[in-house]
């Protein structure tokens, strides 16, 4: 009774603002989750005999556990969020009836996390598909989306050799010949063309958001296994065209415009990274990074840190990414030296966390029915990951773990590298936690003492 007279005056209260005038306002951290969860172990080990869809009311908040250590976040795409107000409030009871499935996605992100990344939208393809035209609406909606839920944004990406206007690369904006065409036949954009193009995008972008969007990824996958990508990897045409400007013997000057242009645009308190994949695992990779970010630094270009993309298997070798990430946190010496004034500032964040299952004798299956036992084994890695992760979230190295996706529905993994069922995430395709998603909870628990 105490809880239906309390939602008819929340109702009251609402209709009385609207009827002034004044906009809704919702808390949706604390709308969404019930105010008596105590994150205590007992609770958490009480509650993970239960079954909760990632919505529910009765399920503690997963960023709750995290207080202290570090955020957490989830990356989606804005068809997961339109029309993202919620009928609030809407039926809170774990065992009766649930919310529907789109709208359990939509609650998930809003009351488990507290920094958001936008998968798809935020990348150059999508902002400035043509010259001297910007699309910002989706943009312009995630700013809100991450004001209403009060949590961080990462912008994610602006240079990366996907997902970029091709036009970018094209002597002739208007040309709508292939890039390989373009390449053979000579017309291919010059380097001070590029270079223009870049950095007014990056200032456009820069500007629009530096007051909402304070971490980004300035660069996304600039290296393959030894160094700087070229043509030949995969059509990556950044340092072919802008070349070795400085004639130091490395066509990676692309990479220092970009971070000098969102510097300049975005200030100095915006925190500046880059990201890529494999480090996890790859200690070519690793170093290549290490030494290509301590020559920029000792240029004076500075960089903040480095994102961990973190698609990892279920089989990962967690002693052997640990190693990996000491080896880029090592980089805060040098950063320290380089930068004083921002001493302490370099960091780490795991930006794309998700687990493919389809590993050893199924390595190559397609459609596949999971069981309690491999999910079990899901959790466990998931457990010794973050606990991992927050050993140098203890020591003030990594900031923030992000999962890539909401659930095992809307996860990349579903296509790539081909198309099958995996189960990458902390809910199942019916909205349903995972033993993952209390192992994960565990995990920050333990660190919390």
């Amino acid at each position: 009774m105490k809880k239906i007279i309390a939602i008819l005056t929340a109702l009251a209260l609402t209709l009385t603002l609207v009827s002034c005038g004044e906009p809704e306002i919702i808390d949706y951290k604390t709308e969404l989750t019930d105010q008596s969860l105590t994150y205590s172990e007992e609770e958490l080990e009480s509650l993970s005999q239960q079954e909760f869809h990632i919505g529910d009311y009765g399920l503690p908040a997963l960023y709750k556990y995290f207080e202290g250590l570090c955020s957490v976040g989830v990356a989606f795409t804005s068809n997961q969020m339109y029309d993202y107000d919620l009928a609030l409030p809407y039926d809170k009871k774990a065992e009766g009836p649930k919310i529907t499935v789109g709208d359990q996605v939509k609650a998930g992100i809003l009351k488990h996390y507290n920094m958001y990344v936008l998968g798809n939208e935020l990348k150059s393809d999508h902002c400035n598909p043509a010259e001297g035209v910007y699309n910002f609406d989706d943009a312009d909606k995630f700013v809100e989306i991450g004001k209403a839920a009060n949590a961080q944004l990462r912008g994610h990406t602006i240079v990366w050799h996907s997902q970029v206007p091709q036009w970018w690369f094209k002597a002739d904006p208007n040309d709508q010949s292939t890039l390989a065409d373009c390449r053979t036949n000579g017309t291919l954009a010059s380097s001070d063309q590029l270079i223009e193009r870049v950095t007014t995008y990056i200032t456009e972008l820069m500007t629009r958001y530096k007051d909402d969007i304070k971490i980004w990824d300035v660069c996304n996958e600039v290296l393959n296994g030894n160094g700087i990508r070229q043509y030949s990897d995969d059509g990556s045409l950044w340092s072919e065209i802008i070349g070795d400007l400085d004639g130091n013997g490395y066509a990676d000057d692309y990479v220092e415009i970009a971070f000098n242009a969102a510097r300049e645009a975005g200030g100095e308190d915006m925190v500046l990274m880059i990201n890529d994949f494999n480090m996890e695992w790859q200690d070519s990779k690793t170093n290549a990074m290490y030494d290509m970010l301590e020559r920029m630094m000792r240029k004076g270009v500075r960089i903040d840190g480095v994102g961990f993309q973190s698609h990892i298997s279920v089989d990962n070798n967690v002693e052997l990414y640990r190693r990996n990430i000491e080896k880029i946190a090592s980089l805060s010496e040098v950063y320290d030296e380089c930068f004083p004034e921002y001493k302490g500032n370099f960091r780490v964040e795991i930006t794309e966390l998700d687990m493919n299952m389809f590993v050893g004798a199924i390595a190559d299956e397609g459609f596949y029915t999971w069981s309690m036992e491999d999910y079990e084994r899901q959790a466990d890695k998931y457990f010794e990951l973050v606990d991992m992760f927050l050993d140098f979230a203890d020591e003030g190295v990594i900031d923030a773990i992000v999962f890539w996706g909401t659930d095992d529905e809307n996860s990349w993994l579903n296509t790539t590298p081909k198309l099958r069922r995996n189960a990458a995430l902390l809910a199942d395709r019916d909205m349903i936690v995972k033993p993952a998603f209390w192992a994960v909870a565990r995990a920050a628990l333990k660190h919390r003492g």
